[in-house]
């Protein structure tokens, strides 16, 4: 089953589902409304589990929206939680990470950080590790006791939220990339760094990178915090890095789109607008290609290999694709059909495998700005207090 546990959906923060079928068309299967402004959903194989401004964290029935049950805090819990087989994590803003039973409720342990928190936390399968960006740095915790591993702080505090790459997935990236396998090769190259790469190296092990208010990308060591490298952005980076095809992207709100090599930090190329970017970044590295919103009300498309336009007009290139209002909420997409909303509402379904046109739209009440969830047949959006369902079916695909 298709998995969305943490925020933009994994680790990486890919923000991509291309084994699922086609939104081509979307009905609302049901509504929540709830206490506070919703944040960023994740799923587990039958929950749907959201936070909110006002300190509650609702779990939902994922088919239904039967709410199982609610865990009341004293403090805003809005940034996306993790699920895991064993525990929900869930961050409140005053500094505190609780592990919940996903299925009850039930708290396992409860831990506080150094200082409040800036980010939403993400979950390294390979260490079993929780970090966290808060106003101070960066706190690894371990997963199973809530226990700190390391603290490392940084000059001003960490944004958005931090991404994790695992050693196994740079290393098949960079074969995807250098031999140029397909889609359905990736899952069968090595993933073995080679001789010449290991001796060039100075660490090993995952990485775990995050954006700084101070305009800086940070790279470090995930297991043990210490720093690899640092490289300068233009500006904040609201929603952190996406770390895909062996780089490192970031948008900050000066308007500048990085792509960074995942090793060393160095400039891969930069793309900028005379607007603020207000989004994660959405790597599509099957089609050479960046989406990423902004305050312009485009939804900017660059390739990845120069970060030049990557949409063709009759005469000039186009920006992207262009929306009612600010794109906040990071882009997410479902087979070949980007789902993205803007400040007023609007959900829109843009084909990819059509020239990017516009598939269908639909207009919430609240602006959408936190990231959706997605899974099979099923697409699920904050907006203001609600959280929506929406479903298709195959019949919708084929027949469209």
């Amino acid at each position: 089953m298709t998995s969305w546990t943490q925020f933009e959906g994994d680790h990486r923060h890919a923000g991509v589902r291309r084994d699922v079928t086609d939104p081509r068309w979307v009905t609302v299967a049901w509504t929540a409304d709830l206490v506070g402004h919703v944040g960023s959903p994740v799923l587990d194989r039958d929950t749907v589990f959201v936070g909110t401004r006002r300190g509650n964290c609702y779990a939902f029935d994922r088919e239904t929206g039967h709410r199982r049950w609610v865990f009341e805090t004293t403090a805003a819990t809005e940034p996306a939680p993790i699920v895991t087989h064993e525990h929900l994590y869930l961050g409140t803003d005053d500094g505190t990470i609780y592990a919940l039973d996903p299925a009850t409720g039930e708290q396992h342990w409860a831990t506080t950080v150094p200082a409040q928190l800036t980010t939403a936390p993400v979950y390294s399968g390979e260490t079993g590790d929780l970090s966290v960006g808060h106003e101070d740095g960066l706190t690894a915790l371990d997963g199973t006791s809530g226990r700190e591993r390391w603290t490392t702080e940084t000059e001003t505090a960490v944004t958005g939220s931090p991404a994790i790459a695992d050693d196994g997935e740079l290393e098949r990236d960079r074969q995807i990339q250098d031999l140029g396998l397909d889609q359905l090769d990736r899952n069968n190259a090595d993933t073995s760094p080679l001789p010449s790469e290991r001796e060039r190296r100075s660490w090993d092990g995952p990485r775990l990178y995050a954006a700084t208010e101070g305009g800086t990308v940070e790279c470090l060591e995930a297991r043990t915090g210490t720093k690899l490298w640092s490289a300068p952005t233009n500006g904040d980076v609201p929603a952190g890095p996406t770390v895909a095809g062996g780089r490192v992207y970031v948008a900050d709100d000066g308007g500048t789109l990085l792509a960074l090599n995942a090793d060393t930090g160095q400039t891969w190329f930069t793309y900028s607008i005379a607007d603020e970017f207000t989004s994660g970044v959405t790597v599509l590295t099957q089609d050479e290609a960046t989406i990423v919103g902004a305050a312009d009300g485009y939804a900017h498309v660059t390739d990845t290999t120069v970060g030049r336009r990557k949409r063709r007009g009759w005469l000039f290139s186009k920006k992207g694709v262009a929306l009612d209002g600010t794109v906040s909420a990071s882009p997410v997409v479902a087979g070949t059909i980007l789902c993205v909303g803007d400040t007023t509402g609007s959900l829109y379904g843009i084909d990819l495998a059509d020239d990017w046109s516009h598939r269908w739209h639909t207009q919430l009440e609240g602006a959408i700005t936190n990231t959706p969830a997605l899974a099979e047949q099923r697409l699920y959006v904050a907006s203001g207090d609600r959280l929506t369902c929406f479903e298709w079916s195959p019949a919708d695909a084929s027949t469209s």
